[in-house]
């Protein structure tokens, strides 16, 4: 893990942002202090989840439009 100072972290981001992008972890230093640890972004999970109303309500068999239907029971 790096370690650099605030002021080092503002004069060469663009060199720290390539750098975690890359995998690399570093900590700022805030008057000798460390105060901040920027570490790589985790890549984010999409779900494939086809249709999800139908599979919210287990073992009803019906057709989202069918349990949307059910539960305004005629108010629209």
């Amino acid at each position: 893990m790096k370690s650099m100072s605030v002021r080092d972290m503002k004069a060469h981001w663009s060199e720290v942002e390539a750098q975690v992008r890359a995998g690399e972890t570093i900590e700022v230093l805030n008057r000798g202090k460390p105060s901040v640890r920027i570490v790589p972004a985790a890549p984010r999970i999409i779900t494939d989840w086809d249709d999800h109303l139908a599979t919210a309500i287990p073992g009803s068999g019906q057709t989202a439009e069918e349990i949307v239907a059910a539960d305004r029971k005629g108010r629209w």
